[in-house]
């Protein structure tokens, strides 16, 4: 990790352009902040001895029991949430409870069905002797929780090599599975331009409600976690009596997970539930010590301390003061803590005002410290394909069409804000 005294040289400008953080330690007078308290305590790992009293002290004062379900949702914890209010005999009034219900149901439904689509995909992969290593997901929940239907899962996420994506794909393809590229591009060319600048590529399965992302790296960004990946030390984690999938061993798994979660700046709880139930049984200070060693940079220690302030994990004071010693790992943690309270749109969408849409864009460029990182964070945003339009761009021009279209962007979003603000009342989200 960065010491306390490296800073880089424009710090002050993400101070000067940062929106006002949410505090550490909100107030939690509000409905709103007391619904997301009794939501953090249901996502504590269920194995603290202290998550029941965390309940029953969240729930002592008034809740707004519709504002709790919402929440529930907006963090895919409702497992997390209708277990920990039956744990601590706690009974949400009106329809609340049934939404909550029905949430938790479809999130276990959906999550046994991941499960037996991994190994079958597993399986098929094998076969086809394509090394595979799962990431989150159904052996993330087995490794993390001990069970399949607490945590909320919407994808599959495989790792392969680059150089076995064509040959994977055509293993997905017999199993039934469709490339989704921006809503259905087939043309060869333009496929082939976004397979090339993209980690990842989505593939949905529409009889059996599935989507497969095949990854064939862990991060967008080269300089972070250069080691982790297929070559790194693995454990196998059964899903059922003689079914199991590799995955990372917990000193990777944990690198990939705190880069994951503060690349989206842990704007869902379930991602910090992962980590908080990975590290509850762990020596905190040595793993991480490893993630940092593996090239995690910063995401280590903000993953760490907002388990510790959010979630309640147990942390070395120490530690704590030397993660927070570092001025732009502070400015993530309060980025962090923004994103945490965003309100969404009826597609799963932030709605961040622009200072902190701004702030996001800047974070992605100081996960970890040095130019390297920030150079091809900077050459990603103006050469990512965002639409299909773009694939359709010389490669040259991609660039100018990016930053060309900017400005009507940022112009127009404060009305995309205010129109989504008042369409996002009884958000019904699917997605992460």
């Amino acid at each position: 990790m960065a010491s306390g005294g490296e800073r880089a040289p424009d710090d002050a400008a993400i101070d000067r352009s940062a929106p006002a953080p949410a505090s550490a330690h909100p107030d939690r007078s509000t409905p709103a902040d007391r619904a997301l308290a009794l939501v953090a305590a249901c996502a504590r790992p269920l194995a603290d001895p202290g998550r029941v009293a965390a309940i029953t002290r969240a729930a002592a004062s008034p809740l707004d029991a519709d504002a709790v379900a919402t929440l529930a949702h907006r963090h895919r914890v409702e497992g997390f949430v209708e277990q920990g209010l039956a744990a601590a005999g706690i009974v949400l009034a009106g329809a609340a409870a049934a939404r909550l219900t029905a949430g938790a149901g479809a999130a276990r439904l959906q999550a046994l069905r991941n499960a037996g689509e991994e190994l079958r995909v597993g399986r098929a992969l094998a076969a086809a002797g394509i090394d595979t290593v799962f990431v989150k997901g159904a052996t993330l929940g087995m490794r993390a929780h001990g069970m399949l239907t607490l945590k909320s899962s919407w994808d599959i996420d495989v790792l392969i090599a680059r150089a076995h994506l064509d040959d994977a794909g055509l293993v997905l393809r017999d199993l039934g599975y469709r490339l989704s590229i921006f809503g259905g591009i087939d043309d060869p060319v333009q496929v082939r331009r976004f397979l090339a600048g993209n980690k990842e590529t989505e593939w949905h399965h529409a009889g059996r409600g599935t989507t497969v992302e095949l990854h064939t790296a862990l991060t967008d960004n080269p300089v972070a976690l250069p080691s982790v990946g297929l070559g790194s030390p693995r454990q196998t984690v059964a899903l059922m009596p003689g079914q199991a999938l590799s995955t990372l061993a917990t000193v990777p798994l944990f690198a990939y997970l705190a880069y994951h979660g503060t690349a989206h700046l842990w704007s869902r709880l379930k991602w910090l539930a992962d980590v908080a139930a990975v590290l509850r049984d762990e020596d905190v200070v040595a793993l991480h010590a490893h993630a940092v060693a593996l090239g995690a940079g910063r995401t280590p220690g903000v993953a760490i301390v907002l388990a510790h302030e959010i979630l309640g994990l147990d942390v070395p004071p120490a530690l704590l003061a030397t993660i927070r010693a570092d001025r732009v790992t502070q400015r993530l943690i309060a980025y962090s803590h923004a994103a945490i309270v965003a309100a969404q749109d009826a597609e799963g969408r932030l709605m961040r005002p622009f200072g902190e849409h701004l702030a996001y864009a800047r974070a992605q460029g100081w996960l970890m410290p040095g130019a390297a990182h920030r150079w091809y964070a900077a050459r990603r945003f103006v050469t990512r394909p965002y639409i299909a339009a773009h694939l359709r761009v010389p490669h040259w021009a991609l660039p100018f069409a990016i930053l060309g279209a900017l400005p009507g962007r940022l112009l127009l979003r404060p009305i995309r804000l205010r129109q989504e603000r008042r369409q996002a009342g009884g958000n019904t989200a699917s997605r992460p």
